[in-house]
């Protein structure tokens, strides 16, 4: 009997920037056990992905375990993948920082273990055709997909035991295609079943999935390393008569392709549905029930889909506006500056452009990483002072960006609103909020959640259930706006700290989506709708801006939201920032960040009341439910009809 190819892989990777104790948690839970317990195997052969920089990191900070793995590549035990040094999503990103990203981290796998890498892992497993001209350019022969690829590009169920062969272009690329199966049994299920799921294979039965589903994973440190299961698995498929361990090189040297593919430009299911609106994924959710009540289960999993990986720039504005000044610094590249390009290849890392299972996007300290590389790269190239209009971030307006000593200011006609604030020495933004968006997910997290079921086996995170404190349940609230600064609003006399909180109170006009006509000069710009003018400038660590509003019977309300490192320890005024504050009768907020040892001073000509909260998101994770701290919104309600706000940042003397 013919046996089955076991070609078992695992990815791994860590947000650029990291915590440290968060990678060091992973290492001494997944990684280092995972290896360890590998190495007592000497036969039994796997691949491996690491991100460049976790590579990097085991090197500095784990060197047993970066010497264990050298040792288990000299004796053939590992095949090494390549991928982008930094984890980027490879078909979000420009050519030429796709190839330098690849070539970064198959030039150290080769310094390091000694060889060069054939195969390659597909951050997430987005597919999309535009990338295999680059990858076979850089000697890469094959890439791993989901199996779900296939199946939606209609290749034959039964034939996805092995790999195939796709090109664009006129270059050929193999594709190997991991069992969505296999995904979700391992480590999940009873050893001896899973090993003979793989027997039944036939062929090869391709695995190539997280290394921290190995240890980091909610119950499964236990499960895999306490309760002996990765040992018992190794030991049933090493003694199983039907199964034999390979590396994807071998097997690809040793069988033939099973045919041609198109694949979809998908990446795995899952991620289509987290990347679509919370109606939309709702609708499809509701629409698989309905096919599975009618025994269509089959036909809803394959073609019932989501939308692709890019929709997660629609999605979240945040999110885009990352993506986007990445893509303008990019195009700017000065070609010769090794500190800028090591500086935007680090921004282009993936784990903040969007959220799924993993908090990502919704997680504040990946996003000050992502504007700390962002800044750090534009402050190398940028004007040491004035005004530069240009359409920075792609959306076919062009914005002002304002440069002074120490501040990058952009503003937008989109709702003539203040969408970045930057601090250059510090290198980073005061406006890296987030809104509160409404997620499919929310309407379930009353549910009681079991990390373990009843068997004492560990589940896998897509099947938790989710619950959350009362605390969070106050602040499911769905944003009408974006959470940036300059917001103007006309609201009703009733306007109040609740009605703020909640987004409920009253307004004709959503100015924020208003388009407002953009014009200045080198000093000052100009943003006007039919009820609104702003006059704008920067200017000694200030930013003025004069606005006349027809009002009518309206009042005119003034929005901020500015992002902190630590709301705990700011105060506003000389109290606390961290709970709801009301002031009435004031010209001045004084905010005073001692992280940043700043002083942010919101100050007007006239008059005003305010109403102030601390800004949380409540978000799914692999831990369960995530109540987090994204800044401080601020309400300035003002009687006058021109008023002139000045945000005014100084060093805490």
């Amino acid at each position: 009997m013919k046996k089955t190819s076991l070609l078992l892989g695992v990815h791994s990777h860590q947000p650029v920037g990291n915590f440290d104790h968060v990678v060091l948690g992973a290492i001494a839970q997944s990684y280092r056990p995972f290896f360890e317990t590998l190495s007592q195997y000497s036969d039994f052969k796997f691949s491996a992905h690491f991100s460049g920089w976790l590579l990097e990191f085991i090197k500095t900070h784990d060197r047993p375990l970066f010497d264990l793995m050298k040792k288990m590549s000299e004796r053939g035990q590992i095949e090494w993948f390549s991928g982008g040094y930094y984890e980027p999503i490879l078909a979000s990103i420009p050519s030429r920082d796709r190839r330098r990203q690849i070539e970064k981290l198959s030039g150290f796998i080769h310094e390091n273990f000694g060889t060069n890498p054939k195969g390659l892992w597909l951050t997430e497993r987005v597919w999309e055709s535009s990338i295999v001209g680059d990858l076979c350019d850089l000697g890469i022969e094959y890439v791993i997909i989901d199996d779900y690829h296939l199946l939606t590009a209609g290749a034959d169920p039964r034939k996805l035991n092995g790999y195939y062969v796709t090109e664009s272009g006129g270059k050929s690329l193999l594709v190997f295609p991991v069992s969505k199966a296999l995904r979700y049994q391992v480590p999940f299920w009873d050893y001896n079943v899973v090993a003979n799921n793989i027997a039944d294979f036939g062929g090869a039965a391709v695995i190539f999935d997280d290394g921290e589903k190995f240890g980091t994973w909610p119950g499964t440190s236990e499960w895999v390393y306490k309760k002996r299961w990765l040992e018992n698995f190794i030991e049933a498929v090493l003694d199983h008569d039907g199964i034999k361990t390979r590396l994807y090189g071998e097997y690809r040297g040793e069988n033939a392709p099973i045919g041609l593919i198109y694949p979809s430009e998908v990446a795995y299911a899952e991620m289509g549905e987290w990347s679509l609106s919370a109606d939309a994924a709702l609708r499809i959710q509701t629409l698989r029930q309905e096919m599975d009540r009618c025994g269509r289960h089959d036909d809803a999993e394959l073609f019932v889909r989501g939308a692709t990986w890019k929709n997660f720039l629609v999605k979240f504005h945040e999110s885009a506006r990352i993506h986007r000044r990445m893509l303008s610094l990019s195009a700017k590249n000065p070609l010769d500056s090794p500190p800028f390009e090591d500086a935007l290849l680090k921004a282009e890392c993936n784990d903040v452009l969007w959220h799924g299972v993993f908090g990502g996007l919704y997680l504040p300290n990946l996003r000050d990483n992502a504007w700390k590389f962002l800044i750090e790269a534009e402050d190398m190239i940028a004007p040491q002072s004035g005004i530069v209009y240009e359409d920075w971030n792609l959306d076919a307006f062009d914005e002002a960006r304002f440069y002074d000593s120490n501040l990058i200011v952009g503003f937008e006609p989109r709702g003539g609103t203040l969408t970045e604030l930057h601090l250059r020495r510090e290198r980073f933004n005061l406006l890296n909020t987030l809104t509160r968006y409404r997620e499919a997910y929310h309407g379930r997290i009353r549910q009681k959640n079991e990390e373990i079921d009843g068997s004492g086996g560990a589940k896998t995170i897509h099947e938790s259930t989710l619950t959350a404190s009362e605390d969070a349940l106050r602040h499911l609230v769905a944003d009408r706006n974006q959470r940036v600064s300059f917001v103007d609003h006309l609201v009703e006399d009733d306007f109040d700290a609740e009605s703020f909180f909640l987004q409920s109170y009253k307004e004709d006009e959503r100015f924020s989506d208003v388009i407002y006509s953009l014009g200045g000069d080198d000093r000052r710009c100009r943003l006007t709708s039919a009820k609104i003018a702003k006059s704008i400038s920067v200017e000694n660590g200030a930013i003025v801006v004069e606005t006349s509003v027809k009002t009518g019977a309206k009042r005119y309300m003034q929005e901020h939201n500015l992002h902190f490192a630590n709301l705990s320890e700011v105060t506003i005024n000389g109290v606390k920032a961290d709970e709801a504050r009301h002031f009435s009768g004031i010209s001045a907020l004084d905010l005073f960040d001692p992280y940043l040892n700043k002083n942010v001073l919101i100050a007007s000509n006239a008059a005003f009341e305010a109403f102030t909260h601390p800004l949380y998101t409540v978000s799914q994770s692999e831990s369960g439910v995530d109540l987090t701290c994204q800044g401080i919104a601020i309400a300035l309600l003002f009687a006058a009809s021109t008023v002139t706000v000045t945000i005014n940042i100084k060093e805490t003397l």
